[in-house]
């Protein structure tokens, strides 16, 4: 096409290109009548070139190469993609103009120009596509190869310039000069040095634009935030990532942040808590060697504003009080080996405006209660105390009052004088829904009214679904027998260990009081009858009465067998899981029972038999045999029970006599003459072994010592 002198500044043939690009590329997306077939999309250019890169326009704000990538990585894998950027200032956002997307296969950009249009949307815009010119498309030689590096002439750190022709190079891809296989001879004086030597070129993608967001968080989790705080310097882009994962972080333990043995200090949590504490919900301080001080509150208030779970693990600061003022949605507060915390750290955590719904306190000895009186906290319902051995069951019980929302109350391992007040306490908590009152194994000073006591407090525990009574030594048949009559709801139950030593004063829990919490309790999810010594076939039999019933632990047990865990596994169609270990007498006919449940009722079943005869059935020179149906777990190797807890345990560390302690030393079927000689001499005679009982002075500064006699043969 000709044009004359005078049209020439009305129509450029350039422009004229660049026009006829946007229009094709306006057409080739254009939704096409399905009577009239698919169009005809070239696969080569007018030059013969395979078409493997588009030319993309219409790009909504702030597109990034990921978002492009993910775009076009699902018609075929992607060589590069490379985005054009708008003017970059100090005042000025750049925004993307147009962009370039080479695909290793001519197939595979076919495949995305055919692509219906709502595939290649972004952001609610559809994307404008078209094959880029022939001297953007990589070319081929004549072997095949493709030959994707520039093909021109060009100096280190030069780009060529474009034609003085009056575009914008904004304005289309034959006026940039950021191509990579530019087949135009560009003479030398058309160069410009560019600083830093650095051109505008299509680098390819990596890591960072393949793997989409949750991929990456997977993976980052594996590394520590000390590491990933000082890997922010490799790249901005790696260090926008880093900031956003950082951002996205819920859950916080200080034990992550270093695994050497170094001091945590508060400057240093401060500086973790800047980057990462805006989005926190819950914080673990739980650091081995911690060296916080008094700040550590400040610290966490400041940087934590959206704090929902707190849990202080050995430190010794006192003043808990500037959470409040920080951390205005926090719930869940634990404290453990605490030993500074006193009742006056408490005091304002509790008060009439607090927030806090869960307390926690273990392992202090200098909370006593007081600070629970006179707070009038509607949204305190859980308070627990765990090793606690200054607290008063007397301020506490005053204290309850003016907490009228409790439901959940746990008092373990507390003073043998708080098992009197317990039943006043229960009193007053009738909207109970779980309670703990386990390792209770001092019996003095308490009488037979004591229990009855508490047992008429549990006849008020209507609501009651979770019970914890093992290692308690004041729970028997009676107690489970009001427990059946009142706690209805009860879902999870957990008496072992009550009692477990046969020749106990106490009877403690047996077959009796086993039949009636399994009769009266139909709704028992969970029940834990570890170590009970007065326990049998018969009583555990009575399992089979509980249709819910998902758990069933019953370890370290000589009386049990196998017979009523077969039985149990046939009635219960919901139970998932059977501890037990230790149990000397189970065999693999629970197994074979277990088999015989899953046909008829499919779900996920796991055993636990480690420790018992069914572990011995598999002899280890034998490989282990096949599992015997898919929904079965069976664990025969790790043996859970605790030999201590057994009843047949006996401690035979002290269990001697002194009269028969120096037999074994003469014993000459135990030792050779000739070396019980020599260690005659070395005793000498019997006579002199005896202390002269004449020298008064002499045996009395020996007492002083606290040295016996006795003790002195033995040396």
């Amino acid at each position: 096409m000709f044009f004359d002198d005078e049209d020439e500044r009305f129509m450029n043939p350039e422009i004229l290109h660049v026009v006829h690009r946007e229009l094709y590329a306006i057409t080739s997306n254009l939704e096409i009548s399905p009577y009239y077939g698919l169009r005809n999309v070239p696969t080569h250019t007018e030059d013969g070139i395979p078409i493997r890169k588009l030319y993309v326009s219409n790009l909504p704000p702030k597109t990034t190469r990921a978002e492009l990538f993910n775009v076009f990585a699902q018609y075929g894998f992607i060589k590069s993609c490379w985005l054009r950027m708008g003017d970059k200032g100090p005042n000025k956002t750049p925004t993307p103009t147009y962009a370039f997307v080479t695909f290793g296969n001519p197939a595979d950009a076919h495949k995305a120009l055919q692509a219906p249009n709502h595939e290649k949307m972004l952001r609610g815009r559809n994307l404008r596509i078209s094959p880029a010119d022939s001297w953007h498309q990589p070319a081929e030689d004549a072997d095949g190869r493709v030959r994707w590096k520039p093909r021109g002439q060009r100096h280190d750190g030069e780009i060529p310039l474009p034609a003085s022709n009056g575009i914008d190079p904004q304005d289309g891809p034959s006026a940039t000069s950021s191509s990579e296989n530019d087949e135009v001879n560009v003479p030398e004086e058309n160069f410009v040095k560019v600083e830093g030597g650095s051109s505008e070129t299509e680098d390819p993608y990596n890591i960072l634009d393949i793997l989409n967001r949750d991929c990456m968080t997977h993976i980052l989790s594996f590394i520590p935030i000390k590491d990933l705080i000082r890997s922010e310097r490799v790249s901005k882009s790696w260090q926008n990532m880093i900031q956003e994962y950082l951002q996205s972080i819920r859950t916080f333990k200080t034990s992550w942040w270093v695994h050497e043995q170094s001091r945590l200090t508060t400057a240093v949590l401060r500086r973790v808590l800047q980057r990462l504490g805006s989005s926190l919900l819950r914080l673990h301080i739980d650091h081995q060697l911690s060296a916080l001080n008094d700040r550590t509150a400040h610290t966490i208030g400041k940087f934590c504003p959206n704090l929902e779970e707190l849990k202080v693990v050995g430190m010794y600061t006192k003043n808990w009080n500037p959470l409040l003022y920080g951390c205005k949605q926090l719930k869940n507060l634990a404290f453990v080996s605490c030993n500074k915390l006193t009742d006056s750290s408490l005091v304002h955590l509790v008060k009439n405006d607090s927030c806090i719904e869960v307390l926690t306190v273990a392992n202090n000895t200098h909370v006593t209660g007081l600070f629970l009186t006179g707070s009038n906290t509607t949204k305190l319902h859980s308070l627990s105390f765990y090793n606690c051995y200054s607290l008063q069951g007397t301020v506490l019980c005053a204290a309850i009052d003016t907490i009228p929302n409790l439901t959940t109350l746990k008092l373990d391992v507390c003073p043998v004088a708080m098992w009197k007040i317990i039943p006043m306490i229960l009193n007053k908590v009738p909207n109970l829904e779980e309670l703990s009152l386990s390792e209770y194994t001092s019996h003095d000073g308490l009488s037979a009214q004591n229990s009855d006591a508490f047992c008429e407090s549990l006849g008020q525990l209507k609501e009651l679904k979770v019970l914890n009574l093992s290692r308690n030594i004041h729970i028997n048949n009676a107690v489970l027998k009001k427990i059946s009559q009142t706690c209805t709801k009860l879902e999870s139950l957990n008496i072992s260990s009550c009692n477990s030593i046969r020749n106990f004063s106490s009877p403690g829990v047996g077959d009796e009081g086993v039949r009636a919490v399994c009769g009266g309790c139909c709704m028992l999810q969970t029940l834990d009858l570890s170590y009970l010594g007065a326990l049998t076939d018969a009583g555990l039999r009575a399992a089979a009465r509980l249709p819910r019933l998902r758990r069933l632990v019953a370890r370290g047990s000589d009386a049990l067998s196998s017979a009523p865990l077969a039985h149990v596994l046939r009635a219960c169609h919901q139970l998932e899981e059977v501890d037990a270990c230790g149990c000397d007498n189970v065999c693999s006919n629970v197994v074979e029972a277990a088999v015989e449940a899953l046909e008829a009722r499919p779900r996920a079943l796991r055993l636990r038999l480690g420790g018992t005869a069914a572990a011995c059935d598999c002899s280890e020179d034998e490989p282990q045999e096949n599992q015997k149906h898919k929904l079965l777990t069976v664990n025969i190797e790790e043996d859970l029970s605790n030999p201590n807890l057994r009843p047949d345990f006996v401690d035979q560390m002290f269990d001697y006599s002194s009269e028969d302690s120096l037999d074994d030393l003469y014993d000459h079927d135990l030792y050779d003459h000739d070396l019980y000689e020599d260690f005659d001499d070395f005793l000498g005679p019997a006579d002199e072994l005896l202390l002269d009982h004449d020298d008064d002075d002499e045996l009395n500064g020996l007492y002083a010592y606290g040295i016996h006699a006795a003790d002195i043969i033995l040396l």
